[in-house]
This record gives C-alpha cells, sequence and structure tokens, in this order.
C-alpha cells in the first residue's frame, strides 16, 4: 500500500476511533457488560454461555481499570476499541489484495459508519469483539493463501492455527469453520485427490488452540453446548413475519444506507476483473451465505439478537467496498451527497442516542414506561447515589457475599464499588449463567450478606425469604435496608431494593430451568 494511502487508511481508523471514544465515555455499562465484567475476575478455560475469548478482553479490560478507576466503563472497552482498529486494518489489506487500494479504503470508512458493526465489534465489551478481529485475520490469511490452493506443511499449521484462535470468540465461529470444511469437501472429490498430510495439519493447528473450549465442556457435561442447542429447538411453529422484520431491523442498525449497500453487494457483487477478485468473491459469499440463512431462518421460531449477524455483515463489507470502488461510480452527485449524509446522520445520531442513555436528553418525546435504558446504572453515578445512604454503603463495605435476583445486576453495582469493597458477588434466580461455577469460590464462612434488585422487576426480593417450592432460592430471613433511587436527568427510572442476609443460610431448591443465552 502506498505512503498515502496508508495515511488515509490510518485517518479513517483514527476518526473512527474517536467516535467510538467519545461514546464510550458518554454510555453506561450495558447488561452484558456488567455480567461479563466477572469473566476477567474469573479466567476459566471457557463459560457457561461463551468461549474465553471475551473472557481475556475484559481481563485486560479490569487490568487498565486498576490504573484508571475513575472510568470503570471505559477501562473495560479499552481493549475492544482497540482490536476493532486492528480489525479494520487487516480487513481492508484483505480487501485491497482481492479488490484493490480503493475498495481497501471504502471498507474501513463502511466499518468505522456501521453502527451495528462498531458498536458490538468496536465499543461495547462483547464476544464479537475478538470474533471480528480473529474473523479479520482468517481473511487476511485467506487473501494471500486461496482456500483451495496448494499448501507448504508450515501455511496448514498456520491456517489450522487461526480457526482455533477463531472457535475460542464464539459459537458462530463453528458454523463458518463447518463451511469451510464442506467447500474443502467438495474441493477434494472434484479434484480426487484426499490430501492427508494438510489436512492433518490443519486439525492439529485447529486442536492445539481450540483445546480450552473442549476440555472446559467435556469437564462440565458439554454444558455449553446443551444451552446453546437447547434454546433453537424450545421453540413450537414458525412466525412467518420474524425474517423480514428481522432483517428490517437490522438494516436499520448497519444504517438503511450501509445495509442497503451489503445486500447489493451479496446479490450483485462487482464484476470480478482477476483471479484474485473472483476467488474473492466466490469465498466471501460462501461463508456468509450461510450465516444469514440460518439466523434468518431461526428468527421465525425464536429471539436472534441482533449481534448474531454480524460476522455474516463483517464478511459481505470487502463486496460492499468493491462494489463502491468501480470506475465511475463516485462521479454520481446523488450518490456523493448520500455518502456525506450517511456519515454526519451516523455521527449525529450516535452522540444523541448514547447523550439520551446517559443523561435522558430525549425523555419528553421517549416514555419512561417503554424506555429500558434509563435501567443501565452508570458507575460513577451510582456510587455517588449510594453514598448518600449511608445504613446501605455501611453494609455494602462490609458485605462479605452480594447477591441480586437477576445475573445482568451485580456487575453494576461491582462496577460502582471498586477500591471499597471485598465482597464476592453472586446471583440467585433461576438463571445464573456462569454465577453457578463462580458461586463454588466463595466463602462457605460468609456471614454477612446484601440482595438487592431493581423494584417492580420479576420476583418481589422479598419473597425469597419464604419457603414456598415455587422459589428457586431459600433463604433465611431478610433485613430490609432500605431503597435507592436511580435517577437520569432529573427523573426516577429505576429504584434499588436492599436487604441484608446471612449467606450462610442460603438454600437452592430444584429443579433449575434456565433461560435464554445472551448476545
Amino acid at each position: 500500500m502506498h505512503s498515502s494511502d496508508r495515511r488515509i487508511l490510518l485517518t479513517i481508523v483514527g476518526l473512527g476511533l474517536a467516535l467510538r471514544l467519545a461514546l464510550a465515555v458518554i454510555l453506561p455499562p450495558g447488561y452484558d457488560e456488567s455480567y461479563y465484567f466477572f469473566y476477567g475476575q474469573n479466567l476459566a478455560l471457557s463459560y457457561f454461555d461463551h468461549p474465553l475469548a471475551v473472557g481475556l478482553w475484559a481481563a485486560a479490560g479490569e487490568a487498565i481499570g486498576r490504573l484508571m478507576p475513575a472510568y470503570p466503563a471505559l477501562s473495560l472497552r479499552l481493549p475492544g476499541l482497540l482490536s476493532y482498529c486492528l480489525a479494520q486494518l487487516l480487513l481492508a489489506e484483505a480487501t485491497r489484495q482481492w479488490f484493490g487500494r480503493r475498495a481497501a479504503l471504502l471498507s474501513a470508512a463502511l466499518t468505522s459508519l456501521s453502527p451495528l458493526l462498531f458498536a458490538c465489534g468496536g465499543l461495547l465489551l462483547l464476544p464479537d469483539s475478538p470474533l471480528v478481529l480473529l474473523l479479520s485475520l482468517l481473511l487476511w490469511w485467506l487473501s494471500r493463501h486461496p482456500l483451495n490452493a496448494r499448501r507448504s506443511p508450515r501455511e496448514s499449521l498456520q491456517f489450522g492455527l487461526i480457526l482455533g484462535l477463531l472457535s475460542l470468540c464464539k459459537y458462530h465461529a463453528l458454523l463458518l469453520i463447518l463451511t469451510l470444511v464442506a467447500a474443502r469437501l467438495v474441493d477434494t472429490v472434484q479434484q480426487r485427490r484426499l490430501r492427508v498430510g494438510d489436512t492433518a495439519l490443519v486439525l492439529a493447528g485447529w486442536l492445539a488452540t481450540s483445546w480450552p473450549l473442549w476440555l472446559w465442556n467435556l469437564h462440565n457435561g458439554w454444558l455449553s453446548f446443551a444451552f446453546h442447542s437447547g434454546r433453537t429447538t424450545a421453540a413450537a411453529g414458525f412466525r412467518w413475519e420474524g425474517p423480514p422484520l428481522f432483517l428490517l431491523s437490522q438494516l436499520a442498525l448497519l444504517f438503511p444506507s450501509i445495509g442497503v449497500l451489503l445486500l447489493l453487494a451479496l446479490l450483485r457483487p462487482a464484476p470480478a476483473t482477476s483471479e484474485q477478485a473472483r476467488e474473492g468473491t466466490w469465498l466471501l459469499r460462501l461463508l456468509a451465505i450461510p450465516q444469514l440463512v440460518l439466523f434468518l431462518v431461526l428468527s421465525g421460531r425464536m429471539q436472534v439478537l441482533s449481534s448474531w449477524l454480524v460476522p455474516a455483515w463483517w464478511l459481505l463489507l470487502p463486496l460492499a467496498a468493491a462494489v463502491l470502488a468501480r470506475p465511475g461510480v463516485w462521479r454520481h452527485l446523488w450518490l456523493q451527497l448520500l455518502a456525506l449524509l450517511s456519515a454526519a446522520a451516523v455521527v449525529l445520531l450516535s452522540l444523541i442516542a448514547a447523550a439520551h442513555v446517559r443523561w435522558g436528553i430525549a425523555a419528553a418525546v421517549v416514555p419512561t414506561a417503554v424506555d429500558t435504558s434509563g435501567q443501565l446504572l452508570d458507575p460513577e453515578q451510582l456510587r455517588r447515589t449510594l453514598r448518600q445512604h449511608p445504613a446501605i454503603w455501611k453494609a455494602l463495605t462490609q458485605a462479605q457475599v452480594i447477591g441480586s435476583n437477576r445475573y445482568e445486576l451485580p456487575g453494576f453495582l461491582a462496577l460502582a464499588l471498586q477500591g471499597t469493597t471485598q465482597a464476592r458477588f453472586s446471583c440467585f434466580a433461576n438463571d445464573c449463567r456462569g454465577f453457578d461455577q463462580w458461586r463454588g469460590r466463595l466463602d462457605p464462612g460468609a456471614r454477612r450478606g446484601v440482595l438487592f434488585a431493581v423494584v417492580g422487576d420479576y420476583t418481589p426480593i422479598a419473597a425469597l425469604a419464604k419457603a414456598g417450592s415455587d422459589q428457586p432460592w431459600h433463604f433465611g430471613p431478610l433485613t430490609p435496608l432500605g431503597q435507592v433511587q436511580v435517577k437520569r436527568g432529573g427523573i426516577t427510572t429505576a429504584t434499588l431494593e436492599f436487604y441484608g442476609f446471612d449467606p450462610s443460610r442460603v438454600r437452592r431448591t430444584e429443579p433449575i430451568t434456565r433461560a435464554a443465552p445472551s448476545g
């Protein structure tokens, strides 16, 4: 890449990072982020609902947080903010190999401007951050070593290692790997040669890096696979309106002009002008289509989260950039205006949305009853609010165990209390996710505990003290400590209730059901 192109590319990536940094400073932690915070405190080979990689990102964020304790949410997000820049550069280089320098720069612009992609992959602490990084690494490698070309033993081992690392990011990666296996089998049949040595080296490299996932599940009854596969078979019937509505929501989250471009690139990619372009077009469509088909079909049977199609759209970015890079395309004034308006709108709307989540600036037009973003708890504000209630603050800072009735909630309090408590955090509900494993690390001699919940959310927490068979947990007596109102823009958006309890008297009942997985 020429030095001028490199400067333009770094400028595009830098501007995208500046936008995401601003959003990271403004936005309070999300529900998933508050939960993944505990991944960093409980590093393991894998987890109940996700592989290892997001735990490493969380651990890195926590390490940064110890250096800058005034910004706990930003600290957690910094690894993803930085890894997304590297993912952009790798994707741009892969795009350049296949479709040329102009397409490479345009791919970086698209990754910087699509809200769904930069929020999931480069802003929030989510498994998609390591996923898009390793997916970009895979595409970068494949742009230099075509899938069906002859490879040296070293290259075959490298390919397997990358696939193994990808497996540690998110279970979506397994569908990508199965697609590559199917393509290799078809090529084997067509060429009538097995290439056993090459296959064995790829498999060896994959196992050498993905073994934490398999070992953890082996020792935990294949819990992750049972959890995720069980959800896809739990629903009955098929809602035909599901796929089109889900697709429309995806186009909106990608930003409409970018979403439509990605669909057009899938259906009518730019004409291939070289062998590399033909190889890239074939490979990207091969990898993206199964992802799109699977989750669109599943959206007719179950709730499909917005982030689940991020890998499919990421794979289509080079094709979309190639469409925009065709000679003569930018001579159209309407396209130039659309690009400028889209870029300005993304920046402006993203900042407005983040400001509303943080300060409620649109509360006059968005009713509190339907705006759940008000229940996202800003750690600094929550800390200040809790200090205004001496009895609750004293109980929290002296507690040995702090728990809630939702697995997403303890992380908000853990971030707010950083540096002031040595308590272990836990969850007491039907669906406890990773807390089921982490609870084993609680001190069995603990006697001081605090239980908290959002008032009006799920079963009243006082009901946990009753010994009814319909309750997942049995507690001893609960001591009311009081309530704390969380305000945003002067309006109460959530009320937290706090109770003291004796952790040694807690008993769990059976059976326990599992809820749907998070993003």
